[in-house]
């Protein structure tokens, strides 16, 4: 019977049981249809023409098949064809219709299979309940978290979920690459599954702080990972009384550009201590040299009125050695400061080590074997050759000091290429072209307070009377004085290394001369003008000159001096005059009287300096210098030495 053609029945008699189901069929607000097993339509109520939006002729022209999205046929076909066969007695899963319009939706459908008495397959009965609504708010509930998880997965940030237990909940992709563990190797885990006891404890309470505050909690912490040290940013967000979504950023570039700022800036102090240390040195260090010149000066001459045999003699003696003591100390003052007088050349400093190779041998003992690896292929450098071998002598004595029952010694030079970045972490340093002097010990290393300390002058972890704390500060300010950079890496019971560099020059190296070992009395008195601003100095050097039967001309000063060279210059045999004094300094005055007379001879004294003495090779034969302070027969020696040399 067709159902679809069906003439509207009369009023409904409540008692007829047929009558209710009908009328509770066909008002139902639940779409319901009943298709015959070829899936022709035979019956649809009004919510179901509506649902389609086909009337029931129309639908008597179309099957159940037509009116579902083509995507989802196949297992419509598929789930009927189960029913038919007895597999399953009802079917409900959601599918897609077509809207007369066209329009697509989805339905909730609900399929069960009527058998007539003989057991066949009668007829279908279909529920189809609108879920569109509902499947586009998931839908773009699904989008939206596809999206999120897409942005999660591209963030750099470890982001992952954890309950009050501290249990991993969810992890993010990211947390693959940060905390080198794909989120398989955690999800389910505890964090002190992952964790050390103590970092799982500390992770825990910030988990719990959180919850218990409702109030995000923001901390730092580091950890070990794949042998290297790295440093997190955590923020730990509430979600809810029992779970905490916790965000690690990677905070290691920072960090390390932190410590080494803050490593940089340490050094920076450091040097500005060095150099506040230095000036304190160098101006005690000349004042005590001026002094110190009187007080040599006088005992040698006391010392030539006196007889031998006279007791006073013996405290004369004890004073000029005392003094000659005192001169050592305030020569390593003033190279500690940087202000005493180099003479640099260009040299090559595998010859300086060769040089100093045999002193070496004979502080070291028997215990402590020496290794010397020279680069043949070394850059050349502009330093006080002199100075340097007593760089790498204070070096080695300090090596020698370490290694009190033996080790190694080993000294080696290279060329060394200086970036800019590596020059910004070490304040004084420029970068460029080196030549680098390594020399290490296998001794009992430092603490890194000493470290910190190990060039300053007077410092030294020696017992009272076996150290003056000098050698290495001296050896510091020869270097810097140079224009090179000194480092020191120590680690205890290792060793400790000392770097020297040096700025390579491009210039061939110079022939070191010695100077001539005697010298002859010149034939006449030799006028000497005399520039000195201390007056006990210039009194000192005027009593040697006098008894050495030189005639003197003083001035204090370059301005009083070029007025006397002007008065009579031309009976002026040599200039003995100081480096640094006010209104006009030595090396002033030098070039100054040059114009008036080329080729004068020049003896400069000082003891005190901010530069280098720069003697050319044409100046050679006529000037020298003598470093404050100074004997009798030091001066005089060097006066001869020049006249003769210049005659």
């Amino acid at each position: 019977m067709d159902l679809l053609a069906t003439p509207e029945a009369a009023t409904p008699d409540p008692r007829s049981t047929a009558d209710v189901f009908r009328v509770a069929f066909e008002q139902s607000a639940t779409g319901m249809a009943i298709t015959a097993p070829s899936g022709d339509h035979l019956y649809a109520n009004r919510a179901f023409c509506e649902f389609v939006g086909y009337s029931t002729e129309e639908l008597q022209a179309r099957r159940m098949l037509d009116l579902t999205h083509p995507d989802d046929r196949a297992r419509a076909s598929a789930t009927r064809d189960r029913l038919v066969r007895g597999e399953i007695a009802q079917a409900s899963w959601e599918r897609r219709f077509i809207h007369k319009s066209g329009l697509t939706f989805w339905a909730l459908v609900t399929t069960t299979l009527v058998r007539d008495r003989a057991g066949d397959p009668a007829y279908f009965v279909t529920q189809a309940l609108d879920i569109s609504d509902r499947r586009q708010v998931e839908d773009a509930l699904r989008s939206a978290e596809t999206r999120f998880r897409a942005l999660i997965g591209a963030m750099r940030d470890a982001i992952v979920v954890l309950d009050r237990s501290g249990r991993y909940v969810d992890v993010a992709p990211s947390a693959t690459e940060l905390l080198h563990r794909p989120p398989a190797e955690l999800l389910g885990k505890t964090l002190h599954d992952v964790f050390a006891s103590a970092q799982a404890d500390q992770f825990l309470g910030w988990v719990h702080k959180a919850l218990d505050s409702s109030a995000p909690v923001e901390e730092s912490y580091d950890l070990e990972i794949g042998g290297e040290r790295l440093w997190f940013d955590a923020t730990v967000l509430p979600q809810g009384r029992d779970r905490v979504v916790w965000i690690s950023r990677d905070a290691t570039p920072r960090r390390r550009t932190e410590l080494a700022l803050r490593e940089s800036e340490e050094q920076l102090r450091q040097a500005q201590k060095m150099e506040a240390v230095g000036q304190l040195a160098g101006g005690v260090a000349h004042d005590f040299n001026n002094l110190l010149m009187a007080i040599m000066s006088n005992a040698e001459l006391a010392s030539i009125e006196v007889p031998a045999s006279s007791a006073l003699a013996s405290y004369i003696d004890e004073i000029k050695n005392a003094s000659r003591r005192a001169r050592s100390l305030t020569q390593q003052l003033l190279a500690f400061s940087r202000k005493q007088m180099l003479q640099p050349v260009i040299l090559d400093l595998n010859e300086v080590v060769r040089d100093s190779q045999l002193m070496i041998r004979r502080l070291m003992g028997a215990n402590i074997a020496l290794e010397v690896a020279l680069d043949p292929a070394l850059g050349r450098v502009r330093a006080d050759p002199g100075q340097l071998s007593q760089v790498l002598i204070n070096l080695a004595v300090n090596a020698r000091d370490a290694m009190a029952d033996g080790g190694r010694l080993s000294i080696a030079t290279g060329n060394r290429e200086v970036t800019a970045d590596a020059a910004r972490l070490k304040p004084g340093l420029r970068s460029g072209a080196y030549v680098a002097i390594t020399v290490h010990d296998t001794g009992t290393g430092m603490t890194p307070d000493v470290e910190a300390r190990v060039f300053e002058p007077f410092f030294t972890t020696k017992p009272l009377g076996k150290g003056t704390g000098l050698g290495l500060s001296t050896a510091y300010g020869i270097i810097k004085q140079s224009g090179g950079y000194i480092d020191v890496t120590t680690m205890l019971t290792v060793g400790t290394t000392f770097t020297v560099l040096l700025p390579t020059v491009a210039a061939p190296t110079d022939a070191v001369t010695a100077a001539p070992e005697s010298t002859r009395p010149t034939r006449a008195p030799s006028k000497v003008l005399l520039v000195e601003d201390d007056p006990a100095v210039r009194d000192a050097a005027k009593r040697m000159l006098f008894r050495s039967g030189f005639v003197v001309v003083e001035a204090t000063n370059g301005v009083e001096a070029v007025d006397l060279w002007d008065r009579a210059g031309d009976t002026i045999d040599v200039v003995l005059t100081d480096v640094v004094m006010p209104a006009m300094g030595g090396v002033e005055l030098v070039r100054s009287l040059r114009e008036r007379r080329p080729g004068v001879r020049v003896v400069f004294m000082s003891g005190y300096t901010q530069g280098t003495l720069e003697i050319s090779d044409a100046d050679q034969d006529a000037m020298r210098f003598l470093p404050k302070p100074f004997s009798a027969d030091q001066l005089i020696g060097t006066l001869k030495e020049l006249l003769h040399s210049s005659t």
